[in-house]
Parts: C-alpha cells; structure tokens; sequence
C-alpha cells in the first residue's frame, strides 16, 4: 500500500511538471508570436511613414523648385556678380526662365510666347502687319524680294520682285536670314525704312525711302492662268482663311471652271478647325480629314469633312507643296491625297505631324504646348517624313535667280493634259512618274 502511495504521488508530481512545462511552451509560443505582430506591425508602420515622407518630400519638390535653396543660391550668386544684371528686369527674368523650360522639354514647336511674341503671333494669324509688304528670302547677296503685296508701301516705292536688298538704314542685312531681316524691316506704321538694293544683275547700289504701314495681307488670293485655269493660292490658315478662300471657291465656280491649281508652297499652317473647313469645300461630306491621337487612346477622335455647298467636288486638283509647307497644309494635302482628290505635285513637305494648343498666361503671353499627333486619313503619320508628293520637282537655284517657277508651269501642263484626255489622279501619276519637267525653260 505504502509503495503504491507512493508511485501514485510520483506520478502526480510528474504529471504536474509536464502540464507546467507544456503552459511555459505555449504562453512562449504565443509570446513570440506577439512579438512577431508586433514588430511587423512596426515595419508597416515604418514602411508608411517613410512613404509618407517620401510623397511629402517629391510633392514639396516639385512645389517648390523655384524656392529651392539651390535655385535660390544660384540666383543670388548670378544677381551678386554678374556684369550687367542690375538692368535686367523681373519679366525679363521670367521670360527666360519660362522659356528655358519650354526648351528643356525637347519638343521644338512647344513655345513660350513673350507678350510681344504674342502680338507678333497672332498678327500673323490675322494678316495684319506694319512693315514695307515684300514677301522675302535669303540670298547669298543679301535679302531677295520674292512677291510684292498688292497696294504695299513696297509697291507705291517702286520695289520689284527680284529686287536684292542689301542694308537698312545703316545695317547690313547680307548674310542674315530672313527672320533677322524681318526683324530690321519690321517697324511701326509712318518710321521710314532707308533701303539699299540691287536690281537682278545690276550690281550698282539704288536707294529708295519706305514709309511702312498697317499691311492686310490676305491669306487666299485667286487669279486666272492662260488655258483658262484657275489659280488659288492659300498662304496661311488664318482667322479669315475660310471665308476668303469660299469667296474665291465661289468665284472660280461662277465662272464655270473646269481645272485648278492649289499653291499651299510656304504656308506654314495655322488654324486646324481651317484645314477641316477647306477640305469640305473639295471632298465630299463626312470624309475623314484627319484622325487625332493623344496619350489618352480614349481621347483619340477622326475629324470629317462638314456639310456645305458641294459644286464641282470633282473638279481636277493639282496641289502644289514645298519644304516650307507645315502643319495644316500637310493636313489638307494629306487629306486629298489620300482620298485620290488630287494630283500633290513639289517638293516634300515640312513634316509637322503635332497638335499644338495655346494656354493664355493671363498677362498677354502665351504656351503653347504639343498635346496630340495628327496622322492622315489612311492612318499614316508625317512626323520628320512629311507628305511625299505624286510627282517630285524642286526649284533650282536658276529657277530663284530668274524668278521661273517651274513647278507651278509642270501643274499647268499636267492638268491641261489631264482635262484634253480625260484622266484620273491616278492615270495622271503614272504617266508623269518619270519626270520630264527638268527641262522646261521660262518662256
């Protein structure tokens, strides 16, 4: 009895120890597993907060670029010691810096627009200038006169195209390009512009006063070529464009024309909704113009042709088109060419495939940023490719010097042919393919 007491005490002293060890066991489990929560939770919590601080740090970056201590450091280091910078002023400062960040975009028609930039922009758009009314380009032996303006101060003066100007006033204008020359020919309406200029081959010095005036240039003008062809050239896409350019639709049609000639050489474009508007004078309604696309795909949209007074739509086109033609009359040209509208004879054109829209800044300047592609009809994009014309002709030097221009002598002579034998667009390419205009000499 006395050792069976005992082994049952045993065992109970046992049994005890184990159901201690094992609750130690446990409650440890449990603890570490605490543990565990505890400090993940806390890396969560840290994780957080260090991307918290993160955003806050970019956010308050991007915020405050312009207060940075670095930028701060580096202008009063420039206003301290640089030459000169006392008679800088405020919006000088900004101009530059604005435009210095439009530049660092890498997209070379996002501009920043000064006030007088702005001006100057939107006097192209509407045709308005105060200037002498010469039509200019860049010669080895100065600044050659191009196209008088009808009624111009140019013209009262007795300037001629062909004309070489070499100075104005005092400065020199050989070698400049023709931005530059506009800058010193440019000049408030009544101020005398003091011309010196050669005549064609003539090499002596002639000198002639300018007084400079408000010059409308308007952005179509239309004229009747020998053979009866009608002749419409559309210098920009302009506020007034459309309407000037039915006006002369109009007249052509009144007529009872048969043929024409379309001249967008040197037009550097303008207006968007205007290429649309031309484009529905000569397709027929709710052809697609041009399609949009932009970085959002949803936002991407086909623009057609709008509904108006379709007479003669099929009347034979030649379009004519250069290395200067951009933007909207890439657009137009695009358009009919890839709806076989008309024959696209020149050189290949400027190849400006984007959109751009301007952001008023409140204070008369401008931004005006890309903020879309344009591709054609037929999905294809002229970005740095531009539009290849049917039939490939550039000017010569000659052509320059002589004031011959030859490819609008090769649209005549096509669409002359075109009209005798009855041809399409396309029959008219492929006889012409082989060029044979080379050797056409002024008559």
């Amino acid at each position: 009895m006395t050792f069976s007491q005992n082994q049952s005490t045993e065992e109970k002293i046992v049994t005890s120890h184990v159901k201690i060890y094992k609750f130690i066991v446990i409650i440890f489990f449990i603890g570490w597993l605490l543990l565990g929560y505890i400090a993940n939770q806390y890396k969560v919590v840290d994780t957080l907060n260090t991307s918290v601080i993160q955003d806050k740090k970019e956010n308050l970056s991007n915020e405050d670029i312009f207060a940075s201590k670095k930028v701060q450091k580096t202008m009063n280091i420039i206003r301290n010691n640089s030459f000169g910078f006392d008679k800088k002023t405020n919006i000088d400062i900004e101009d530059a810096m604005l435009k210095s960040i439009v530049n660092w975009l890498g997209d070379k028609h996002s501009t920043y627009f000064t006030k007088k930039e702005t001006t100057e922009f939107q006097e192209a758009l509407r045709g308005d200038f105060e200037w002498i009314g010469a039509v200019i380009n860049e010669n080895p032996k100065g600044i050659k006169i191009m196209k008088i303006i009808i009624n111009s101060p140019a013209e009262k003066a007795w300037l001629k195209a062909g004309d070489i100007m070499t100075r104005v006033g005092d400065m020199s204008i050989v070698g400049k390009s023709t931005e530059e020359a506009v800058k010193v020919i440019r000049w408030p309406k009544w101020s005398k512009a003091e011309i010196t200029y050669k005549r064609w081959e003539d090499n002596t010095d002639l000198h002639v006063t300018v007084i400079r005036d408000k010059v409308n240039v308007p952005s179509v003008a239309e004229k009747m070529l020998p053979n009866n062809i009608w002749y419409i050239e559309v210098a920009t896409f302009g506020e007034h464009t459309t309407n000037e350019f039915i006006k002369s639709w109009n007249i052509l049609v009144s007529t009872g024309a048969e043929w024409i000639i379309l001249d967008f050489r040197n037009n550097g474009g303008g207006y968007l909704d205007t290429a649309v508007d031309l484009a529905s004078i000569v397709l027929p309604q709710n052809s697609p113009v041009v399609i949009i696309k932009q970085n959002d795909s949803k936002k991407n949209e086909v623009l057609l042709t709008r509904a108006r007074s379709k007479s003669n739509v099929s009347i034979p086109i030649v379009v004519l088109i250069n290395e200067f033609s951009a933007s909207a009359s890439e657009i137009f040209a695009g358009a009919l060419k890839d709806h076989g509208r008309a024959l696209i004879l020149g050189d290949k054109s400027y190849g400006k495939g984007s959109v751009q829209e301007p952001f008023d800044l409140g204070d008369g300047s401008i931004i005006k940023i890309t903020t879309a592609r344009w591709y054609t009809p037929k999905d294809t994009s002229i970005d740095e490719k531009g539009i290849t014309p049917d039939i490939w002709l550039i000017l010569t030097a000659k052509d320059y010097e002589n004031i011959f221009d030859r490819q609008l002598k090769a649209a005549e002579i096509i669409i002359k042919d075109q009209i005798v034998s009855s041809g399409s667009v396309e029959q008219m390419k492929e006889k012409y393919k082989i060029n044979t205009f080379n050797t056409l000499t002024k008559e």
